[in-house]
């Protein structure tokens, strides 16, 4: 193919200059060499294939013109030859077809590697693979650009580091640059490509770059000799992903804007192939997460059909994560594996969960510190459990998932046995009730020792009432809670126990009445407990003891009766129906009757003097002894006769008519019981 007009120029050259035989070389800066191009009337035999790096640099038989983007043309005259400034520009425009024809030539090639690349991307997801053809491109296209590095940005240790090179010694593998460190660095941080046409100049750019990757920087260096350092960064949807850094061979023509322009586009490619790298990292990783979701859930629904329980589902939990897992049945107590350590209390992560509905991270420091994720398990309202994954935070998704499927699992787990504890509760209920009924007593004491309890020992009952409980679901694992902790503390006493609504039953039995004094005490130390810790009121009434099943009637009317007494009284705590003593008699009538009956005394000395009724109750509590009560009042003996003589005309009444003083007794006694 004629690049130029040979029969217009070979008539010019002769016409104007007396040329009749010359030699035409191209010379391509980005091949680095001449290229033979033709002859005019043959003076020396060359072949059309003959490339040269350098030609003989002769004045008076040669002419060269110069063209953009560093392109030459250079005739060589068979003899001497002088060729003015015009004629000069003339076979400059004449040739101009030849640098043309090698620019658009150049600009193929450069489009062809673009679109190479762009196919390259849609080709394959091989990230590694697809940075190393890149940057051999960027090696084909832009001029002397042999040695390339993209440096990527690496979130986890917070440093750009080398993803692909080409020309380096392997230890440009071990740097890893700061974010503003080094031209790299700085490049990443501020978004700005940057050119630098000396190695001088592009040394004084990298000042502040760490010893340690300078070290390894001048360990990997090519040795080449450097006419031009180029870093862009690597963009995507204006999120910078990494920097590409190019050096230019010394021998190469300088960069022009266009070649930055390429470095660019070439650039976006490599942000192209991370992104779509990084998309079907992701859908790969997704895909084995619902892969293994359905292995999880496949595995704990197997055990969960098995009826394995919540041990089997912690430890597959504990198959499935490292380090650790630990399950924790707040309701019953109990570490699932058993033999893992116990870092926390249910104390302390009842403390930590409070209201909390979603998973949280905590620190606890023992030998070294450690890092634990909480995961709260609730069974409607209710914080029936938690898992304690112990490792460093963030979990990945995968395990983040296994940890949700087991949560809802043991939450399946913890409300079924729920329920199974529900039946036993209404069989234990609906036998109390016969036992209080007393029909066919032998069938019952049979019945009763099928429960493991011996009826025809001492038998005594206990009710515990839990008040202020809005919520139906909390109350009833508060309950389920409180008999698993009597079951707990009572592992040698012989007992049935069970819950309804807001009040919890027991009925013991026991080897010798002596026992009574640990059960109280054991009650007691409960109920103190647990008015801390769960921040509620208890009542606990406790009958006598008596023996066999006719009995249980008697004891469970006194349990009642004495628990109604505390709470007639608003006091929480425990209190047997032995201890009421007087206050048995006035069971049967209301705070309020007892109240009205108080007033109905006391009345009358509010409404003349404040003083009279503190005199009445202390001069009662003293046992009407005159010494002693003007004493405690710090009285003269005759102020008090005065006033004892005036409470007797308020109340129209005498001191000397034991009906009035149990009277007056009675309401002093009331005063104090029931306000």
């Amino acid at each position: 193919m004629e690049m130029y007009n040979r029969s217009l120029l070979q008539s010019y050259l002769k016409k104007t200059a007396a040329i009749t035989a010359c030699q035409i070389w191209m010379y391509h800066p980005m091949e680095q060499r001449w290229i033979f191009i033709d002859q005019l009337e043959p003076f020396k035999h060359i072949s059309s294939h003959v490339f040269l790096h350098t030609l003989p640099e002769t004045s008076d038989n040669c002419l060269i013109l110069e063209y953009p983007q560093e392109y030459r043309v250079k005739l060589v005259f068979k003899t001497k030859a002088l060729v003015d400034q015009e004629t000069k520009e003339i076979i400059y425009h004449l040739l101009h077809p030849i640098y043309s024809y090698f620019t658009m030539k150049s600009k193929d090639i450069e489009l062809d590697k673009l679109i190479e690349g762009i196919k390259n991307i849609t080709a394959s997801l091989d990230l590694d693979e697809l940075l190393t053809k890149i940057l051999d491109n960027v090696a084909a296209v832009i001029p002397g650009a042999n040695t390339s590095a993209f440096w990527l940005y690496n979130p986890a240790i917070d440093r750009l580091v080398c993803k692909a090179y080409r020309g380096w010694q392997a230890e440009i593998e071990k740097v890893q640059y700061k974010i503003g460190e080094s031209v790299t660095g700085k490049t990443y941080r501020d978004g700005k490509p940057r050119v630098y046409y000396s190695f001088r100049k592009a040394n004084e750019a990298m000042k502040g770059t760490s010893k340690s990757n300078a070290e390894l920087l001048k360990a990997a260096f090519h040795n080449g000799r450097v006419k031009a350092t180029v870093t862009v960064p690597v963009n995507f949807h204006d999120e910078i992903k990494g920097v590409l850094g190019i050096h230019q061979d010394s021998e190469a023509r300088r960069l022009t804007e266009w070649d930055i322009q390429l470095i660019k586009a070439l650039a976006a490619q490599i942000a192209i192939a991370i992104e779509n790298a990084h998309m079907f990292t992701e859908i790969k990783r997704k895909n084995q997460v619902l892969i293994k979701r359905n292995e999880v859930h496949a595995s704990l629904t197997k055990l969960s059909l098995q009826n394995k329980g919540v041990g089997a589902i912690a430890a597959e939990l504990n198959r499935m994560i490292k380090p650790s897992v630990t399950f924790v049945d707040l309701l019953e107590e109990e570490y699932y594996p058993k033999m893992h350590k116990q870092y926390f209390t249910v104390e302390e992560l009842y403390k930590f969960i409070s209201h909390r509905h979603m998973p949280f991270y905590i620190e606890k420091y023992d030998i070294d510190e450690k890092t634990f994720l909480i995961y709260p398990i609730y069974v409607g309202n209710v914080c029936a459990g938690c898992l304690i994954v112990l490792g460093e935070p963030p979990l990945v998704q995968l395990e983040h998932m296994i940890v949700e499927r087991g949560g809802v699992f043991l939450s399946l787990e913890l409300a079924k046995r729920h329920s199974i504890a529900e039946v036993y509760y209404k069989k234990i209920h609906d036998y109390y009730h016969e036992l209080l009924n007393n029909e066919h007593s032998d069938l019952l004491y049979k019945q009763g020792l099928d429960l493991g309890i011996d009826l025809n020992n001492h038998v005594v009952s206990i009710i515990v009432e839990l008040s202020n409980f809005q919520d139906l679901q909390v109350l009833e694992a508060k309950v389920h809670h409180f008999v698993w902790t009597i079951k707990q503390r009572l592992t040698e006493t012989s007992k049935l126990v069970f819950g309804n609504h807001n009040k919890v039953t027991l009925l013991l039995s026991l080897d010798s009445p002596a026992e009574l004094l640990f059960i109280v005490k054991t009650f007691e130390s409960i109920l103190a407990s647990w008015q801390q810790s769960e921040n509620i009121k208890l009542y606990a009434g406790i009958g006598r003891i008596y023996c066999g099943i006719p009995s249980i009637s008697k004891t469970h009317n006194e349990a009642e009766k004495a628990l109604y007494y505390l709470q007639s009284k608003q006091t929480s705590g425990v209190i047997q129906y032995s201890e009421i003593g007087i206050n048995r008699l006035f069971l049967n009538h209301t705070a309020t009757e007892l109240l009205q009956f108080t007033e109905e005394i006391f009345s009358p000395l509010h409404q003349k003097q404040q003083e009279l009724e503190e005199t009445l109750i202390t001069y009662i509590k003293c046992n009407r002894s005159a010494t002693k009560t003007a004493a405690t009042l710090h009285v003269h003996i005759n102020t008090l006769y005065q006033r004892i003589k005036r409470i007797e005309e308020i109340l129209n009444l005498s001191f000397e008519d034991p009906e009035n003083i149990l009277k007056i007794q009675l309401a002093c006694h009331f005063k104090e019981a029931y306000t």
